[in-house]
C-alpha cells in the first residue's frame, strides 16, 4: 500500500510539473494578459483530484482516507519545498482547505467507480 502512495504521490508531483511548464511557454510566448495566470490557482485541485480518484480506484477501499494521505503527502512535499527554498512559511488555509476538500472526493469518487471488465 505504501508502494501505491508513493507511486501516485509521484504522479501527483509529475503531472503539476507538465501543466506548470505548458502554462508557463503558453503564457510567456502567447498570452500578454496578466489575468491569465489564475489558472495556475486551478492547477493543483484539479490534478489532486485525479490523482486521488486514480489512487483510491486502484485501493478499493476507503476513499475518504485515501484522499486525505495524498493530500497530506503533498503538503509536506510543500512544506519542504518552502524550508529548502527559502520561501516565507506562509501557508493559505483556505487554499490548503480547498485542495483537501478536492482530494478526499476524488478519494471517495475513485472508490466508487466501477472497474471495466471485459465480459
Amino acid at each position: 500500500m505504501l508502494g501505491k502512495l508513493l507511486k501516485y504521490s509521484l504522479y501527483l508531483f509529475i503531472f503539476s510539473l507538465i501543466i506548470f511548464f505548458i502554462l508557463t511557454v503558453y503564457i510567456y510566448y502567447f498570452s500578454r494578459n496578466p489575468d491569465f495566470e489564475i489558472i495556475y490557482s486551478f492547477v493543483v485541485p484539479i490534478i489532486i483530484f485525479i490523482v486521488s480518484m486514480m489512487y483510491s480506484r486502484s485501493i478499493h477501499e476507503r476513499g475518504l482516507l485515501r484522499g486525505i494521505e495524498l493530500w497530506i503527502i503533498y503538503f509536506v512535499i510543500v512544506l519542504l519545498m518552502k524550508v529548502l527554498f527559502g520561501y516565507p512559511a506562509e501557508i493559505k488555509i483556505l487554499y490548503n482547505a480547498v485542495i483537501l476538500i478536492m482530494s478526499i472526493l476524488g478519494g471517495i469518487i475513485g472508490v466508487n467507480l466501477k472497474s471495466r471488465k471485459p465480459q
